[in-house]
């Protein structure tokens, strides 16, 4: 089987296994209201032990991404996405023995969680390895499978049990996640760089880079890093209150118990348009996907403080759908954010760090909302009749109704206002925050561009049959005999410590050999 390259029909296949990863994800870890029911009926335990048990394995997605970056620097992607597979499928269907909510807190919370963080990490450190070209384009697509996991996984999850009892809909969805396993073995490890010029016969190869064995914690070195992770903080602050919050406050314009899940369904349709569109916005060469990241940010902080200005049945949906719009920049582009900021080479470990401060912003964000919103929304969901879904967007986004015992907002201030109003200066303060990356950013293209240096991976290229460059950050016009090549080159990481080209030579003259530089 010849060797998959990047942007190829191979990768396309990659990314729809990757979309069907996303699916199961999203599904099993998005779903924690219908769970909270079920396991609250099966073990006649307290709602807030429920609650705790279905929104840790959302918590565990956040926590174990660290772990999958480890796994990503040591054994590469294509084995990080295989183990969490194993893991997630074993934990539910170890869930299947369990006789006590304790043993679902290992199984179900702490094991499927494991897995699908571990997961994530790979499928998203291959589809920046697939793919160059397309790369946000792929990562905006990839992000969507987050809202379909919800969308067909509500219904599947209900039947299941109906038909089956929670433990075979448990065991059920234990081997549906078994099929992850299947989904990484697609993802084959390919090379960055590998051209062959056959007509010329002169040809690049690059030898596969070093793994790193360890975390690479270089990544907070770079303040723009720091700044962008500090504003993950403020984001998921901001958005784990407006959407705890969102529902009940929805009663005041009318919205009774059992439909205000239209609130959210416009909110998470709108999340998928949004998807789509800023993915193919992102793919545009002359647009900087991080001030449209960070303009989308303050223009969703704006919208959320504008909710109780706007108290009416129009006004709330109106602005619920533009929140839910503009806030999807957070799984269309995020990839893409990080990327620019780390650089190529490091991406796996850029994820994985981001992502604990995502789960920082919920832990805080999820006491500020008042407690009757967790039970209340719970009851949307219905086993016996047709559930209401409640299409999230990420897993920042929503169900973290677990942490809604302290009523702090609810309590000082006796009204749900003052918490949109809180929700929107942290989600402003958090596009704040992406000036700093922004500037950074731009600077060092500016340079690159000024200097126009034209620079090697850290490979040994082969020229020639008989010419050998290493590529040690030498000017290609400083090159002995330059006229006897024809370079295009390619630019693939903006880090300054640890650039990538593709280099292409060509000799003029076929029958010339190019001398050792």
């Amino acid at each position: 089987m010849p060797k998959p390259k990047r942007d190829s029909a191979w990768s396309w296949l990659v990314l729809l296994c990757v979309l069907c990863c996303q699916i199961v994800l999203g599904g099993i870890c998005l779903s924690g209201g219908l769970f909270f029911v079920i396991f609250t009926d099966a073990f006649d335990t307290s709602p807030a032990e429920a609650a705790w048990l279905c929104s840790l394995p959302i918590t565990m997605w956040f926590i174990s991404s660290p772990i999958g970056s480890l796994l990503t620097n040591r054994y590469g992607y294509r084995v990080c996405s295989f183990v969490g597979g194993i893991l997630a499928a074993g934990g539910l269907s170890l869930s299947y023995f369990a006789t006590s909510s304790t043993l679902l807190f290992l199984s179900y919370g702490f094991l499927t969680g494991l897995g699908l963080g571990i997961n994530y990490n790979g499928c998203m450190s291959a589809i920046n390895v697939y793919f160059d070209t397309y790369k946000t384009l792929a990562a905006g697509i990839s992000s969507v499978g987050h809202n379909l996991g919800l969308i067909i996984f509500a219904d599947t999850i209900v039947s299941l049990e109906e038909n089956f009892g929670w433990r075979g809909m448990l065991l059920i969805l234990g081997g549906i996640a078994l099929n992850l396993c299947a989904c990484a073995i697609v993802m084959f490890p390919i090379e960055v760089l590998s051209e062959t010029d056959t007509d010329h016969r002169s040809s690049i190869k690059m030898r596969k880079p070093t793994r790193k064995k360890s975390l690479n914690f270089s990544v907070f070195k770079k303040l723009s890093f720091d700044f962008f992770c500090i504003s993950n903080v403020f984001m998921n602050f901001s958005q784990g209150v407006y959407i705890l919050h969102l529902p009940s406050y929805s009663k005041d314009v009318g919205f009774s118990r059992n439909d205000f899940g239209i609130v959210l369904m416009v909110y998470g349709i709108s999340n998928i348009v949004g998807k789509v569109f800023f993915s193919f916005l992102g793919h545009h060469p002359q647009v900087n996907v991080t001030i449209v990241y960070a303009l989308s940010l303050c223009v969703t902080g704006i919208c959320m403080g504008l909710t109780p200005v706007f108290l009416t049945r129009t006004g709330m949906l109106v602005l619920a759908g533009l929140v839910g719009f503009f806030f999807c920049v957070t799984g269309a582009l995020i990839n893409a954010i990080i990327q620019k900021i780390v650089g190529f080479s490091r991406f796996p470990d850029g994820v994985g760090m981001s992502l604990p401060f995502k789960a920082t912003g919920n832990l805080i964000g999820g006491p500020m909302a008042g407690e009757d919103l967790f039970f209340s929304s719970m009851r949307v969901y219905r086993l016996k009749n047709a559930p209401t879904t409640l299409v999230s967007d990420q897993p920042h986004d929503s169900e973290l109704y677990y942490f809604n015992i302290c009523c702090v907002l609810l309590t000082v201030t006796g009204s749900y206002a003052f918490s949109f109003y809180l929700a929107g200066v942290s989600m402003v303060l958090a596009a704040c925050l992406m000036v700093h990356p922004i500037m950074h950013i731009k600077h060092r293209e500016m340079n690159h561009q000024a200097k126009n240096i034209y620079l090697v991976s850290e490979k040994e290229v082969e020229i020639s049959e008989t010419g050998t460059f290493i590529g040690t950050q030498k000017v290609i016009s400083e090159m002995e005999n330059e006229r006897h090549l024809n370079i295009k080159s390619k630019f693939i990481d903006m880090d300054m410590a640890d650039r990538t080209y593709e280099v292409i030579p060509e000799l003029e003259n076929r029958y010339e050999q190019c001398p050792r530089l």
